[in-house]
């Protein structure tokens, strides 16, 4: 035997996540986080505070002071909550705890629809089990039928929602998802709700009456991208498991110091600059509807889908090359597939997106 036969399998015919990072870039307009940077009086203060951490000891197995604030925040019981290195942590989690086949299987099954993100794929087939992808419609709708006869037919471990959805930014009705968990009770449901202050709709109301469903949250979108927060929350039950695997040092001395600082003394700050996103992501849209060549996807999350041209052209491929020789950076989906002709724009600061626009007519060329 060879090392490649030691591989798992299903990950095998996979490539490793590349984040492009040319140089020269103007316009960060790619990764979905919040372009605003902290006021250079509120960055020094949090060094000051950082500089105390104390480096040589191992960070706190458990994050009470950052556990005690989002439980307050969000209402619910501290011990309700798994704290992981990002979601993609969780998601991880969620994999491994939950993998056991059900009778008469010989792999868990793992409901997502498709497009959304990509770490649900990468988290399932890296635990052994196995994806069941819904596609989305040509307007990147759900078919909430199709999921509950989905639920029903192969009956999978675990169902992930994003809440609004990544790539395309769409928001599925929450309240269908709560329905097929009271209809489906022995499979959970995971609402990942990474751009709730974008969407601003959430099931977190439901979890009293729903013990297999699992809200998912993160820091990241709302300008703590770099610290890598993410939390569930979760009924007694589940949370129980995903304790048992969460490593005991997952999250550094310093991102739990920063988040914990943050939270106090500049949650306001970063909620009002999420609101002024909004503003930007409207603007943006609008202003791209105007180029004829050009379909925006309906966003309630901090991005925008767009298709250029007609899918399979290689119009937005050409698109992004142009987008990034001239210093802005945009994500880029176009190849075989739902996301055919897509890339996707997150909405920058406005003189950002004012570049963008500024460029966009040379970067796009002639109609074909």
């Amino acid at each position: 035997m060879s090392i490649s036969d030691l591989v798992t399998r299903g990950i095998r015919p996979l490539v490793a996540y590349h984040v492009p990072r040319p140089e020269g870039i103007r316009a960060k307009l790619d990764a979905n986080e919040l372009p605003y940077a902290l006021p250079p009086e509120a960055a020094a203060a949090l060094g000051r505070e950082l500089a105390e951490v104390e480096l040589n000891r191992y960070p706190e197995a458990d994050p009470v002071e950052l556990r005690a604030l989002i439980a307050a925040d969000l209402g619910v019981a501290p011990g309700a909550l798994v704290f992981g290195n990002g979601s993609d942590e969780l998601i991880a989690l969620l994999c491994a705890a939950f993998a056991e086949p059900r009778k008469g299987a010989t792999r868990a099954g793992v409901l997502y629809p498709d497009p959304t993100f990509v770490v649900y794929r990468l988290a399932a087939l890296g635990h052994g089990l196995e994806p069941i992808e819904i596609t989305l419609d040509d307007e990147m709708e759900l078919d909430f039928e199709l999921v509950d006869d989905a639920l029903a037919g192969r009956r999978p471990n675990l169902a992930f929602f994003a809440l609004p959805n990544n790539p395309t930014g769409t928001l599925w009705a929450p309240e269908k998802v709560a329905e097929l968990a009271a209809r489906h009770p022995d499979t959970i449901f995971v609402s990942d709700e990474a751009y709730i202050q974008y969407g601003g709709r959430t099931l977190l109301p439901r979890l009293a009456e729903l013990p297999n469903l699992v809200i998912m949250r993160t820091l990241s979108k709302i300008g703590m991208a770099s610290l890598r927060v993410g939390f569930v929350v979760a009924a007694p039950a589940i949370v129980h498991e995903l304790e048992k695997l969460r490593m005991p040092y997952n999250l550094g001395s310093l991102n739990q110091r920063a988040a914990v600082w943050i939270l106090r003394h500049h949650k306001a700050w970063f909620t009002e600059r999420a609101r002024e996103l909004l503003g930007e992501r409207e603007r943006l849209a609008v202003a791209l509807r105007a180029f004829p060549e050009i379909k925006v996807f309906p966003s309630e999350a901090n991005l925008l889908l767009v298709r250029i041209g007609r899918a399979g052209d290689g119009r937005a491929a050409a698109l992004y090359r142009a987008l990034a020789a001239r210093g802005i950076m945009v994500r880029n989906f176009d190849r075989p597939g739902p996301l055919a002709g897509c890339l996707r724009i997150t909405p920058g600061t406005p003189a950002e997106n004012d570049l963008l626009l500024a460029e966009l007519p040379a970067a796009l060329g002639p109609a074909a």
